[in-house]
């Protein structure tokens, strides 16, 4: 609610302030180790970056409709947005790229099992 097709500045910053409040709303469960609270948590997050970077763009593009924003605005806008943890991992820092190129993303090395053959 808050951070469907329409949008608005209030609509995403109450959209925020509700999921941030989550967690709080939810201490008092003990967090079972398992695939349902990891599925829960990657959907907490994955909802925060969402309502966070559309907040964060002021204009409409595409099929998200900001009806505070109502023009496209290729001149400021023409960019993609970088979502971060902040440094204790509970905030998010977003920001927008220089460039229409993507932004370049490292690759973490892959790790590769040695083996050795038996005699």
């Amino acid at each position: 609610e808050g951070a469907g097709v329409l949008r608005s500045a209030r609509s995403l910053t109450d959209a925020a302030a509700r999921l941030e409040a989550l967690p709080a709303d939810f201490a008092h469960k003990a967090a079972e180790p398992g695939v349902e609270t990891w599925e829960n948590a990657n959907l907490h997050l994955v909802a925060r970056v969402l309502v966070a970077a559309a907040l964060r763009r002021a204009e409409t593009r595409g099929c998200h409709w900001r009806e505070d924003h109502p023009d496209r605005n290729d001149a400021d806008w023409a960019r993609h947005l970088v979502v971060t943890h902040g440094p204790d991992a509970r905030t998010l820092d977003v920001r927008t790229t220089a460039t229409t190129a993507f932004p370049p993303t490292a690759v973490p090395p892959v790790a590769t099992a040695v083996t050795k053959e038996k005699p």
